[in-house]
């Protein structure tokens, strides 16, 4: 059994993942996303447990996942690429997380692991 309290443990899931989000972003650019559908898929996927994970967060801190914009979004993200038929998906929204809005979630979710820090 993991010591770790449930909201750190979700902190820390979503750091790990938004890592992984960062080194597929790496390893691509705006014509692989454009091009390559298996590219754009496992983005989908990880955006999913992304929102699971701001979900679960807020869950384990007691605070509706509406209460902040940052878990809002992320849920509304999950939502809808969990939700939606490929060819319904916004993917100019997935692009925009992916490649503009990445590294400001990477520093929210350091700073709730590292406050003050």
């Amino acid at each position: 059994m993991s010591d770790v309290r449930p909201d750190r443990h979700a902190l820390l899931e979503l750091d790990a993942l938004l890592g992984e989000l960062a080194a597929l972003r790496d390893d691509g650019d705006a014509a692989r996303f454009e091009q390559d559908s298996r590219y754009r898929w496992v983005l989908h996927r990880l955006w999913i447990a992304v929102g699971n994970e701001a979900l679960a967060y807020t869950a384990a801190t007691g605070q509706p996942v509406r209460a902040d914009r940052t878990w809002s979004n992320l849920y509304d993200l999950r939502n809808h690429l969990a939700h939606s038929r490929l060819p319904d998906i916004d993917e100019g929204l997935v692009r925009r997380f992916t490649w503009s809005r990445l590294g400001s979630l990477r520093e929210t979710i350091r700073h709730h692991l590292h406050p003050g820090g």
